[in-house]
């Protein structure tokens, strides 16, 4: 995630004010900027570390050592998402979630590997690149305090002005969550804004060749609305659903909008009234239904100047639920909630399916690592976040109940992956990233049993940080867990693509990058003929 749609701009054009108030809001940008205090602010800020310090330059198709062997049947390309701020002097304060997008790319080929890096390039990024800063709202703005706020609304005025360009709400998105491959197109995504695919070309060579050029999508107007940086897909059919939440104006109620990909049309909808829900980052897909959670951490418009000084804060009175609505487009269909006992806070599911239950009722299985309390500064990836633990719920469609809510994991684990040939039906394996201990993103990976409800195997990353364990199958496989974990480890000073053989938990190569990379976590694996339908 990298926060919801807050801002108070609409997309459209901006008239030019008789008056010439540039001056005047240049000072005002200088005044908030030393009230934000950035010397000090990133001095004590917990993501002053050098796992979150950006990277400076852009390489193509470099060399790559590799040690071990990687299997004969990886071919194909690794590309992950996250922050790098593009600036120097950055004028906004340190988080996870702010910065423009960098890719990070590691193809195989025959055995033998290249890196390349470039940033997304959104319409925001080029016109803070033409500024010179960060120009537009970024998610520490929003745990920032009375300057956050102060900040926010500048940013209005200097549009009004016409100081920088009148990019809407979803226009600003710097797509630097996830990469998502969908009907021979690569999408960059972050959830407060449009999805921004990317031009592609494929060299002589048959290497994947990305420069982070690309547009907005909105699939000719269909789709007016962020779109979620966890799109769901079907494995039957490739098409892709989406659940986003929409904030407007003054950090009011939230509007969920559903919606269908198929091929490289979108049909859409806006369902129901969130509230005041925190952000809706990931949710179910299974047979028939869309699910997905309605958290304990709530946003209010007065946030910025409580003494928490943050939109967010957790509602310990306030019980987590589970929203279900059709997974067919039906624009009669109501949300039907299902109230949980417990307060709880969700970044990332896992799986669910639907069963019939031992009494003959339609049931839902959700299975997802869950926070019971949440800091108000969203410290993310860090020591200040709390360690989750893996729950599972059963949902009774004929009684409405949630008939099962337990723990199955009392440990830091989070950022789940699976076998995505699996979504949406039973699965029995799941790989979970270890953050418990000192917070930074994930020191090893579980191989955990759903049905069975138990511990399988453990991969220590030993001394490197991981984002996400990434499964690929392996070309032919018929069991659910014949296939590889690729992660990309970090330290201070290096970067390793990491392959893991899934079934046995042991490292089968190590691919050693020519540069560090800086923290960040979800990736996609391209294989050689989603490669070859990029052209």
């Amino acid at each position: 995630m990298a926060g919801a749609a807050y801002s108070t701009s609409t997309q459209g054009s901006v008239v030019m004010s008789q008056t010439d108030h540039r001056p005047a809001l240049e000072q005002e940008e200088q005044r908030i900027d030393a009230e934000m205090d950035l010397e000090t602010q990133h001095a004590k800020s917990i993501y002053n570390v050098p796992g979150y310090r950006p990277v400076r330059g852009e390489l193509s198709h470099a060399p790559v050592r590799i040690t071990g062997s990687v299997p004969a049947d990886l071919d194909g390309a690794y590309l992950r998402n996250g922050t790098n701020t593009q600036f120097e002097d950055s004028k906004v304060r340190l988080h996870a979630f702010s910065g423009a997008g960098m890719i990070h790319q590691i193809q195989i080929q025959d055995g033998a590997a290249t890196y390349s890096n470039f940033y997304v390039r959104t319409p925001r990024f080029e016109a803070e690149r033409e500024a010179g800063r960060e120009v537009y709202p970024e998610f520490s703005d929003l745990v920032a305090g009375k300057p956050g706020a102060q900040r926010l609304a500048l940013i209005e005025k200097k549009i009004a002005a016409g100081m920088i360009p009148a990019l809407g709400a979803f226009e600003r998105t710097p797509g630097s969550t996830s990469i998502r491959y969908h009907h021979g197109r690569l999408y960059c995504l972050q959830e407060s804004g449009y999805a921004f695919v990317l031009n592609t070309e494929i060299d002589a060579g048959s290497r994947l060749v990305l420069a982070g050029t690309g547009s907005l999508e909105t699939w000719d107007g269909e789709w007016e609305g962020p779109f979620s940086a966890h799109p769901r897909i079907n494995p039957e059919n490739g098409d892709v659903y989406n659940i986003s939440v929409e904030r407007s104006g003054r950090i009011i109620a939230g509007q969920i909008h559903e919606g269908e990909l198929v091929a490289q049309a979108a049909v859409h909808r806006q369902t129901a009234d969130t509230g005041a829900m925190g952000w809706l980052h990931d949710f179910f897909l299974t047979d028939n239904y869309l699910v997905f959670p309605d958290i304990s951490i709530r946003v209010a418009p007065t946030g910025l100047t409580s003494p928490e000084g943050s939109l967010f804060h957790h509602d310990s009175e306030y019980r987590m639920r589970w929203g279900v609505i059709p997974r067919l487009i039906d624009e009669n269909a109501k949300v039907r909630w299902f109230q949980t006992d417990n307060v709880g806070t969700i970044w990332h599911v896992i799986n669910g399916w639907e069963r019939t239950g031992q009494d003959g009722h339609a049931q839902i299985v959700l299975h997802s690592p869950v926070f019971l309390s949440y800091p108000a500064s969203v410290p993310i990836h860090t020591p200040e976040e709390p360690p989750a633990q893996v729950k599972t719920w059963v949902l009774d469609l004929e009684t409405g109940e949630v008939v099962d809510d337990r723990i199955l994991v009392d440990h830091g684990y989070e950022r789940p992956s699976l076998n995505l040939g699996y979504v949406g039906r039973p699965s029995r394996y799941c790989y979970l990233l270890d953050e418990h201990g000192d917070g930074y993103m994930g020191k090893g990976v579980l191989k955990y049993d759903l049905i069975d409800e138990k511990a399988v195997a453990y991969h220590d990353y030993g001394g490197m940080y991981g984002g996400e364990a990434l499964f690929v199958p392996r070309r032919g496989a018929t069991d659910e867990d014949d296939g590889y974990l690729l992660d990309l480890l970090m330290d201070a000073e290096r970067a390793d693509l990491i392959v893991i053989d899934a079934r046995t938990m042991t490292e089968l190569a190590r691919l050693h990058l020519p540069r560090r990379v800086p923290f960040g976590v979800h990736a996609t694996w391209l294989t050689t003929e989603e490669i070859a339908s990029l052209a």
